[in-house]
C-alpha cells in the first residue's frame, strides 16, 4: 500500500507551481534545494506520474501536475479554512473572506451589511470581486469564493448551487440629462434610439430589455450598439451620447450617476430581474461568511420593505 501523500508535500508543490523554480520554492518554504526535490520525487513517486518537467529555466507543470495543481490548491484552502474556523470557535477570528457581488447589490446591500460585519468581526479581512455569476461560478466551484449575490440566468445554473433569491430589481431607462430623448413617453419613440447593455443578454438588464420589446411584436426590437458589463463604460458612453440604457432605479436616484442620468417616464412597465445569492450546494460556509450572508439577507429585508434608514447590529 502506498504511503499517503503529506500536506508538507502538497504545499511543497505548490510553492514550486506557484515559484517554476526549486531553489524559489525552497526558499519560500525555508528549506534547502535538495530537500525540495526529494519532497517533489516523493510526492510523483506517490502519484505514480511526473508532475514536473526540468527545463533550462526551471521547472514547469506536466499534464498530470496542472490536473493535480487544481486539487492541490483545494486542498490547502480546505486546511486555511479549517484553522480559521477553529480559531473562530475560540474567539480568535482572522483570515481573509472571499465573496462576489453585482453592481446592484454593491450600491443597495453590501456597504450596510460590510459595515455590521467589520464592527462583528473586525480582524477578518474581506476581498469582494466584481462582476456576474459567470465570473464568480469558477471560483466557488474551486472553493476560493465563498459565495456571491448578482442577476442569475433564467434557466439556472446547475444543482451543485443553492441559491436563494433576495429581492426584484426594478429596472427604469435613462439617458443622459439634456437628450432629446429624455422626452420620449413610450417604447415606440425610442425605435430609431441606439441602445447600450449594461451586461450580457443572459440575464439582468440586457436580457430584461430585449424581453420587454419581445412583449410588443409591433415594434421592431432595440438596435444595439454597445454591450458592457462595466457600469463606468456604460456611464461614460451615455454621458457622451445618446444612447439608451434600462439600469436598476436605484442607480439613477444615486448621488454619483443622478447629476448625470435622468429616468424617461415610458408608459410600458418595464420587467424586473431577481438579485440572488448563490453558493455551492456540497460545502458548507465558514463562520464568517455564514455572519455575512446573513447581514447580507437581513439588509435585503430591510430594503424590500423600503426602509431608508436601516438598523445597524
Amino acid at each position: 500500500m502506498d504511503a499517503p501523500m503529506t500536506l508538507s508535500e502538497i504545499q511543497d508543490f505548490l510553492a514550486v507551481a506557484d515559484s517554476g523554480s526549486i531553489r524559489a520554492a525552497a526558499r519560500a518554504r525555508s528549506i534547502t534545494a535538495p530537500a525540495m526535490t526529494q519532497s517533489m520525487s516523493r510526492l510523483e513517486a506517490k502519484l505514480h506520474v511526473p508532475l514536473l518537467v526540468r527545463t533550462t529555466k526551471g521547472v514547469q507543470l506536466s499534464d498530470y501536475g496542472k490536473a493535480f495543481l487544481v486539487r492541490a490548491r483545494a486542498i490547502a484552502r480546505e486546511v486555511q479554512k479549517s484553522v480559521d474556523e477553529l480559531a473562530h470557535m475560540r474567539g480568535d477570528s482572522r483570515g481573509m473572506l472571499y465573496i462576489g457581488t453585482s453592481a446592484t447589490p454593491t450600491t443597495t446591500l453590501i456597504p450596510h451589511a460590510v459595515a455590521d460585519f467589520r464592527r462583528l468581526m473586525p480582524q477578518v479581512s474581506l476581498n469582494i470581486v466584481g462582476g456576474l455569476y459567470r465570473d464568480h461560478m469558477p471560483l466557488i466551484r474551486s472553493g476560493e469564493m465563498e459565495f456571491a449575490v448578482g442577476p442569475l440566468p433564467a434557466a439556472g445554473i446547475g444543482a451543485d448551487f443553492a441559491v436563494e433569491v433576495l429581492f426584484e430589481n426594478n429596472l427604469v431607462l435613462a439617458v443622459r440629462r439634456g437628450s432629446p430623448l429624455a422626452q420620449a413617453r413610450s417604447l415606440r419613440e425610442l425605435q430609431h434610439a441606439e441602445w447600450i447593455l449594461s451586461g450580457p443578454a443572459s440575464q439582468g438588464p440586457g436580457a430584461a430589455i430585449l424581453d420587454l420589446f419581445a412583449r410588443h411584436p409591433d415594434l421592431a426590437p432595440p438596435r444595439i450598439v454597445v454591450q458592457s458589463s462595466s457600469l463606468s463604460v456604460v456611464q461614460t458612453l451615455m454621458m457622451e451620447s445618446d444612447m439608451v440604457c434600462a439600469l436598476p432605479q436605484e442607480f439613477i436616484t444615486s448621488p454619483w450617476l443622478q447629476p448625470f442620468l435622468v429616468q424617461i417616464p415610458v408608459q410600458e412597465a418595464l420587467p424586473a430581474y431577481p438579485i440572488s445569492m448563490f453558493h455551492r450546494t456540497d460545502y458548507p460556509l465558514s463562520p464568517a461568511a455564514e455572519l455575512l450572508a446573513t447581514l447580507i439577507k437581513r439588509h435585503a429585508h430591510y430594503f424590500t420593505q423600503g426602509r431608508t434608514v436601516r438598523p445597524t447590529i
